[in-house]
């Protein structure tokens, strides 16, 4: 194996020898140096021919720049601009066709400079038209906007106008002055404020860029001047070169000729031997040198040719393959990197928490635009290396509190310090109600890194989900319980009805009776309270002339608060009508002045106000204000105000179910309920009902004066699984004259009436306790004996029917607890129909 180096050597000795060979080219080559000398010349003449037309083009087109920069309209700026480029384009080439520009770089640099001067040139003045139009587009909207005829203040307006057309032409002090007064005369005036606030941003970014455009003229022509000289400084190198070639050349003619004469015959045997070793080598050099040049530029993908070759070229072409695939690896990690770069940095400025980085000196590195905008920060005033404690103070200009997770004060001081050293989570609460929760991590290299969050509509929504599982629930327990405790109900009213109906009865025994009857009753009005609280109650809503329906109450009103209370009215609804159930508006307004009479122990005054008003969704309303002047309502305890069995009074002396119940009723009649109140100076609670627009008040159906006949014997089957109300719906019937048999259940009722003569009326319960319904067992009758008739009873409301055993609105049905004269026309409708 032979190395490159001794083939090398092989070759200069058969060059040496090709010596003689040269000496005879050499000697014609340099006959033909005169021939070249003067070619030199036709070469650098052009070129400084080139280059003063090269500084007086440069010249013109500085002289242009400034038409350019002063263009009022686009298609005059397009114009121009088309003009410099041409002219930019022609510099170009007649820069192109210097040959020896690439020795002076300083020339070249400027020429680009110039390029790149001219094209920001464009753009600005391109902006600023822009600008100008936008400004207009502002001004004339504004004048829109302008309302000269509206009295003073529109005459303010028309004042601030001609400020806002002034700062539109108005230098950098000008307009500073006049944005003060703007911001000082619309202080009241938000939305003339909004519209105009742009015209003073437009504006200033107008003065910024006509500052840069006369900042770039004068680049352009210092460029020009810079070029001028630099031009004829390369005109003179160009000169100077010649110079000293021509005569170099001259000199070498003469010597060469003789010295060739005697090398000739040794170079031209070299010559021949050695061409061949040489092409060979370099052939394969050249291609290695080409590859590894394509490589630097960044091209990887290309064959290796002479890897086999056992010399050193061959060992360069296996580094060279070895030092691609490095190039590849390493051209691969950049792109990743760059790719990961710019998604972290996406995320980092579009993440909708706020991000800060403090390192281990607690100074901030690193920021996102969240992160100003959720504390208010001022972006001119948040730089690398601000102390955490200075950070902190422009955090704490709004006042605030902070607190642990489970509502704990926190101390910032020391939580500062543990940052660093563990995760630490909290919250903070400002004045406004804002909730922004803080998520501390630290890093490995120390410092930490938070996030932080804006939780106030998360709080807002926790809270209402909070109020409405609460009366969801208490709906659900009310409803639950209304049905068994609707049956004692019925099972109580019935047997002191029986009593009351006995012969003989002492009056003390009768007094004790009609007592205990009326607690009953009582009883069932706060059942049926508490359905209106759950919203499950059965209203009865009727079209009611508010006015005449409050001063009607006015003497109950008056003897339930007490002589102490002044009562007062101002009804100013007139003849508006509302369309809800009167005996439950009438019991939420006795509760609403049962409670301002317990606020004003001392006595006070109580006030009923009515009036019509229209929504924002331009509906009518109206509207009764019950407004005390008693001891008031703190304010962390006015949001509690509705919340059922929530109260401010002693044990014992209130449920904490009025307000709810009123709430309920009121929301189940399509209304809303306010509350306002003033600690030592009173409460005023509104309340909102849709306006009914008739005009004349529909007749009320008016019970029987005298009382319903007995029956006639009539059998009833009463089917019933509650024994105690069997046993008082049983001797109820039997006291009204019907005969009375009873079943335990359905099946019990259906075995019994195939068996036995079809009685002439069915009295079920719905809820029969055994799986089983009243109306299942209708069903049935209906389909097997379809003349018999079927009354329905229950304790649940009849919506709850209808929406869980499928009860239709033109059912015969009774609500329990019932009393004889309800019982008694129930069964003879039943009976007649």
């Amino acid at each position: 194996m032979h190395s490159a180096r001794a083939r090398l050597l092989v070759a200069f000795a058969c060059i040496a020898l090709a010596a003689l060979a040269l000496a005879i080219v050499g000697w014609r080559g340099l006959s033909d140096t005169g021939e070249s000398l003067e070619r030199l010349r036709e070469e650098i003449l052009p070129d400084i021919s080139h280059s003063l037309e090269l500084a007086e083009r440069t010249a013109s087109l500085a002289s242009l720049a400034p038409f350019v920069a002063e263009a009022s309209a686009p298609f005059q700026l397009q114009h121009d601009r088309q003009q410099l480029q041409q002219r930019v384009e022609q510099l170009k080439n007649l820069a192109g066709r210097i040959r020896h520009l690439t020795s002076a770089p300083a020339l070249r640099s400027l020429l680009e400079k110039l390029y790149a001067t001219l094209d920001e040139l464009i753009f600005l003045t391109q902006q600023e038209l822009f600008q100008r139009e936008d400004l207009r587009q502002l001004l004339y909207e504004l004048q829109q906007f302008d309302n000269p005829g509206s009295g003073p203040q529109g005459d303010s307006d028309s004042q601030i106008i001609d400020q806002l057309i002034a700062a539109a032409s108005a230098s950098s002090r000008e307009l500073a002055l006049l944005e003060q007064r703007f911001d000082a005369g619309v202080a009241t005036n938000r939305p003339l404020h909004d519209r105009a606030r742009p015209i003073f941003d437009l504006r200033r970014q107008q003065l910024d860029v006509k500052q840069r455009q006369a900042y770039l003229l004068a680049a352009v022509r210092a460029i020009s001047e810079q070029l001028s000289t630099e031009v004829k400084a390369f005109v003179d190198s160009l000169q100077n070169r010649f110079e000293r070639q021509h005569g170099a050349l001259a000199a070498t003619i003469d010597q060469g000729k003789v010295r060739i004469l005697s090398i000739s015959l040794v170079a031209l045997l070299a010559l021949l031997a050695g061409a061949t070793l040489v092409l060979t080598m370099t052939h394969n050099l050249k291609a290695v040198t080409r590859l590894m040049t394509r490589l630097a530029s960044g091209v990887t993908e290309q064959a290796t040719p002479a890897v086999q070759r056992r010399d050193e070229i061959g060992s360069l072409a296996r580094a060279f393959n070895v030092f691609r695939e490095n190039s590849r690896e390493l051209q691969s990690m950049a792109e990743n990197l760059q790719k990961q770069q710019r998604l972290l940095q996406t995320v980092f400025d579009n993440i909708n928490d706020g991000l800060s980085v403090f390192d281990r000196q607690q100074r901030l590195i690193a920021w996102n635009p969240r992160y100003l905008s959720i504390f208010g920060l001022p972006e001119s005033q948040i730089r690398n290396g601000l102390s955490l404690d200075h950070v902190q103070n422009l955090m704490a200009r709004n006042a605030h509190s902070n607190r642990t997770l489970d509502n704990r004060p926190l101390d910032m001081t020391r939580t500062n310090l543990q940052r660093p050293e563990q995760p630490i989570r909290f919250e903070r609460y400002y004045q406004d109600g804002r909730v922004i929760e803080f998520r501390s991590q630290p890093m490995p290299d120390g410092g930490f890194v938070t996030l932080y969050s804006d939780l106030t509509d998360r709080k807002a929504i926790e809270s209402q989900l909070r109020q409405a599982q609460k009366m969801e629930v208490l709906g659900q327990l009310t409803g639950g319980i209304s049905h068994d405790f609707n049956n004692l109900l019925a099972a109580v009213i019935g047997n002191l009805q029986l009593l009351e109906q006995q012969p003989g009865l002492s009056e003390k025994v009768s007094r004790y009776s009609l007592r205990a009857l009326a607690a009953a009753e009582r009883g069932a009005g706060l059942v049926q309270r508490l359905l209106a609280f759950s919203r499950k109650q059965q209203l009865h809503p009727e079209l009611q002339q508010l006015n005449v329906l409050v001063e009607g109450m006015l003497d109950l009103i008056e003897y339930s608060v007490g002589p102490h209370i002044d009562i007062q009215t101002h009804l100013d609804a007139g003849d508006d009508w509302i369309h809800v159930d009167p005996g439950q508006l009438e019991n939420a307004l006795l509760n609403l002045a049962l409670n301002s009479s317990a606020a004003m122990p001392d006595g006070g005054s109580l006030c009923f106000s009515t009036r019509l008003r229209t929504d924002s969704s331009g509906d009518p309303r109206v509207e009764i204000d019950v407004r005390d002047t008693g001891n008031g309502i703190p304010e962390d305890l006015l949001e509690r105000v509705f919340d059922p069995f929530f109260t401010t009074k002693d044990v014992g002396q209130g449920s904490g179910l009025g307000l709810s119940m009123v709430y309920g009723f009121v929301k189940q009649s399509g209304g809303d309920i306010h509350i306002e109140s003033t600690p030592a100076q009173g409460t005023c609670i509104t309340i909102s009902l849709p306006h009914h627009r008739s005009t004349a008040r529909p007749e009320r159906p008016q019970s029987p004066s005298q009382p319903l006949s007995p029956g006639e014997g009539e059998c009833i089957l009463l089917v019933e699984d509650d024994p105690l109300v069997l046993e008082a719906v049983e001797d109820m019937l039997a006291l009204l004259g019907y005969e009375p048999l009873s079943c335990r259940s359905a099946a019990d009722a259906l075995a019994w009436l195939s068996a036995n003569p079809l009685p002439q009326l069915v009295l079920s319960d719905i809820n029969l306790g055994t799986g089983d319904t009243g109306i299942q067992l209708r069903q049935q009758l209906q389909q097997r004996w379809p003349d018999l008739p079927c009354l329905l009873a229950s304790g649940l409301p009849r919506e709850q029917l209808s929406s869980r055993y499928g009860l239709a609105p033109d059912d015969r049905f009774i609500a329990k607890p019932y009393r004889l004269d309800s019982l008694a026309a129930s069964i003879r409708t039943a009976l007649a129909s």
